[in-house]
This record gives structure tokens, C-alpha cells and sequence, in this order.
């Protein structure tokens, strides 16, 4: 694979370039400014003056591609702060593997103030790692509040999400026209089935349809389609719900649309490939946040390049869009009173607008800020592809965050019984044995 092509299936790190923060010495306290309504400052809580001259570091634990993200946030604060050092630990490669590491270096001794937190691991965050609550109302005004719910674990607002995404369904426009497809029609799975049907017969030895698997595609598209009939595959009760006739409805789509053709594993360098580049696929699935580097790779083929167009992944039937989404939060771990009120202002200072316009131009995650938001107009403008998933934030729905010690070992699991579905396993056992499995995994 030529390296321009690698250099864009591979998901790069986010660009930084934070803003100071306004004087520090102001007050974590409501002010007389007007500020949206649930929100103490419209521009986001600061740490008194006596913590701000009594902290002296500040620890922040991320995962190595959003390094310049966190050195946004360093520079913010260590600005704002003069003698003020915000060590950066970035050397975990994954979520889970950033876990691991607060509790082994916890055990050590290491202190963590300020962490990020995938979304479905936030109930280890707020038990076996100490996360503190963070209120919403000391965020920025501009910050979309409506987001705030996927940060919550019982209530309790355990994170602050800071990128945010959901799956796409992608299509090639030409294909789709040259086999009478209305792309209008693509907001249910019946609607993708019908227009299958009608690019396979329509002559274009194109296959109509690809659902990658691989990174836990599988059980997110299932979890999704089951979550537009209200009904995802983890209940308000944190139990696994896999034999539901949603759940069991939206495995027939996958088993259907495996019969298409071969599905890929890995959604980016294989996926990506086929329908990008070698144009065997007629529609894909991505998520958002590859979403502008798959458009621009497509683009940048010139006279080899399509038509690409996405829409939110489709419904069921009768249902409605209730997308679950996946990402990750930010999470206060200090509990001391000062060190708590200096990291909840980096949690502000990282999630700064022009901090998040950087982020969203490099990985197009949702902006997570209204300010942010108006100022990627231009962007937007480039990739229009991409406004319909903004509308989206209301009806997000929080990915599944398993208990249990092996519950971190569930999407991995549940995701090979979709791909056992997917290659012709017996819809109703399988799901059987994905729900016993669940269960036993969930204790």
C-alpha cells in the first residue's frame, strides 16, 4: 500500500493550540455574568486564588494519539499558572490499557488528577479508581449539555466527554445512481436491503454492502439497530439483554447482509481500502470520527476518486434514531480539595473551543461546544457529509459499561457471536449463547 494511502487509514493525533484561561484568582462560585441557564460561569470554573498559588503540579494520564490534545491543556493552564507544571502521561496505547496503568501506578504511589476515561469504562473509574463527581455547571456556557448523560454512572456525573462518536453509513453515490437508489431511502435497514438488491442486479460487479467486524463493529451495529427499537443490549439494570426481539431483528439485517459478499475485518485498512480505493463495495460502514479522513482520501484520487455520501447508520423499521455512541470522557481522580479545583480547570482548559476545532479538523469527532461548533463552519462547508451527525447529540445513547471482572472482556466476546451470526450460525442460538455468556461474564 503506497505510504499516502497508510498515512490516511491511519487514525492521527489530535491538533492542540489551547487558549489561557481568564484570570485564575476568580471564584469556583455563581457569578453575575449571564451564563446558560444550569451553567455557575459562562466561561467555565477556575480554582481560587489560594489553590491556584498552593498547587504546584498537576498530573494528566492520557492515551499516546491524544497527546496534543493534553498538551493543549498543559500549556493553557501552565500559562495561566506561571510556575505551575502539568506532567503529561501518555504512553498507554488504549483505554483499557490506560486503566491498567492508574491502578498499577495508584498502587505505587503515583498520583492521577486528571484522566480520560473510554465511555464504556467509566464504571471502573468511578469504583476501583476514585473518580470524583464533577458538576456540569462548571463548564463553559458553550459546552453542548446535552452530551453530559453520557458521562453519568448512576447518576453520578463521573465524567465530562470530551470526543464523542457514532457509526456511518457510507455510500458511493455513483454506484447507487447507476442502480436507481435514491440515497433518501437508506434510513432504514430495509431500505439498505432493497437497495442491495438493486445494486446487485444492476451490472456493476460491485459488491452492495460491507459491514466490517473488526474493533467491535459487530456488536456496535447490532447494539445500535437494537437501540432504535429501544431496547440496546445492556438494560437500565446494567444487565446483558441479547435475546430481546430487537436484538434478534437486527441480527437478521447483519445475517442478510453478509450474504451479500465477503465482510472485512479490520474497518479501516481493509474496509476503508475496498470501498475507497479499489471501489469493490458499494457501501460501508464507518465511524464518525474517520469519517472526514475517509472522505478526504476518497478526494484525493482525483479522476479515480466517486461521489461519496453518509448518513447516520440506519433504523429498524418503525424505529428511530437512538445512535449508541462510543469515545471518551474526562475524569477528575484528585481528592484533595485544591488539587481537585486545579484539575477541574484543566478539565475546562481542555475542552477549550479552539482545543475541540483543532481535535474535530484532525479526527472528525462530534464537537462537544456550541463556540466550537460556529467556528468550524469552513470545515464543515469541505465535508457537508458530516452536519447531519451534529444533529444527532440529543439522541445519543450510552455504549454498554459491563460490571463484573470479566466484564471488560463482554463487547470482545458478544462482538464474535455477531460474527459467528454473520457467517451463518443459528440467529436464535447464538443469541442464546450470547446472553448466557453475557450473563455469566456480568457477575
Amino acid at each position: 500500500m503506497p505510504v499516502a494511502v497508510a498515512a490516511l487509514l491511519t487514525l492521527a493525533a489530535c491538533g492542540g493550540g489551547g487558549s489561557a484561561p481568564p484570570d485564575p484568582a476568580r471564584s469556583l462560585g455563581p457569578t453575575a455574568r449571564s451564563a446558560t441557564t444550569g451553567v455557575d460561569d459562562a466561561t467555565g470554573s477556575k480554582a481560587s486564588s489560594q489553590c491556584a498559588a498552593a498547587v504546584r503540579t498537576l498530573r494528566l494520564y492520557t492515551i499516546e494519539n491524544l497527546e496534543n490534545v493534553a498538551r493543549s491543556g498543559k500549556a493553557a493552564m501552565e500559562k495561566a499558572h506561571p510556575g505551575l507544571t502539568v506532567e503529561l502521561v501518555t504512553s498507554a496505547t488504549s483505554y483499557a490499557g490506560l486503566a491498567q496503568q492508574l491502578s498499577t501506578d495508584s498502587a505505587a504511589g503515583q498520583r492521577a488528577d486528571v484522566a480520560v476515561a473510554g465511555l464504556d469504562l467509566l464504571p471502573e473509574f468511578a469504583g476501583r479508581l476514585g473518580a470524583q463527581e464533577v458538576s456540569p455547571r462548571l463548564l463553559r456556557a458553550s459546552y453542548d449539555q446535552r452530551l453530559v448523560g453520557l458521562g453519568q454512572i448512576g447518576g453520578r456525573q463521573i465524567g465530562i466527554p470530551q470526543q464523542v462518536s457514532t457509526l456511518a453509513l457510507v455510500y458511493n453515490l455513483d454506484v447507487l445512481e447507476k442502480a436507481g437508489v435514491d440515497p433518501g431511502s437508506l434510513t432504514t435497514t430495509a431500505g439498505v436491503l432493497a437497495a442491495a438488491e438493486k445494486i446487485r442486479t444492476s451490472g456493476q460487479d460491485v459488491q452492495p454492502i460491507d459491514i466490517p467486524t473488526g474493533q467491535q463493529f459487530g456488536q456496535w451495529v447490532l447494539n445500535t439497530l437494537a437501540s432504535s427499537k429501544g431496547a440496546p443490549i445492556q438494560g437500565d439494570d446494567g444487565r446483558p439483554r441479547l435475546d430481546t426481539p430487537q436484538a434478534r431483528e437486527a441480527a437478521q439485517f447483519l445475517a442478510k447482509a453478509a450474504t451479500y459478499g465477503p465482510q472485512s475485518t479490520d474497518p479501516t485498512n481493509q474496509g476503508l481500502l475496498r470501498f475507497g480505493y479499489r471501489k469493490e463495495t458499494a457501501m460501508t460502514v464507518m465511524t464518525v470520527e474517520s469519517l472526514a479522513g475517509g472522505l478526504k482520501f476518497i478526494q484525493d484520487q482525483g479522476t479515480r476518486g466517486f461521489r461519496a455520501g453518509a448518513v447516520p447508520f440506519p433504523t429498524l423499521p418503525a424505529g428511530r434514531q437512538a445512535p449508541v455512541a462510543r469515545g471518551n470522557a474526562l475524569t477528575v481522580l484528585a481528592t484533595d480539595r485544591c488539587q481537585r479545583e486545579m484539575a477541574t480547570e484543566l478539565v475546562v482548559a481542555l475542552l477549550a473551543p479552539d482545543v475541540v476545532v483543532a481535535s474535530t479538523e484532525s479526527l472528525s469527532y462530534l464537537p462537544v461546544d456550541s463556540d466550537a461548533l460556529a467556528r468550524l463552519a469552513p470545515f464543515y462547508r469541505q465535508y457537508p457529509q458530516l452536519t447531519a451527525f451534529n444533529e444527532l447529540a440529543p439522541s445519543l445513547v450510552a455504549p454498554p459499561s459491563w460490571a463484573g471482572a470479566r466484564g471488560p472482556e463482554l463487547p470482545q466476546a458478544i462482538n464474535n457471536q455477531v460474527v459467528r451470526i454473520m457467517g451463518g450460525a443459528d440467529i436464535d442460538q447464538t443469541l442464546a449463547a450470547a446472553q448466557a455468556e453475557a450473563e455469566s461474564f456480568n457477575q
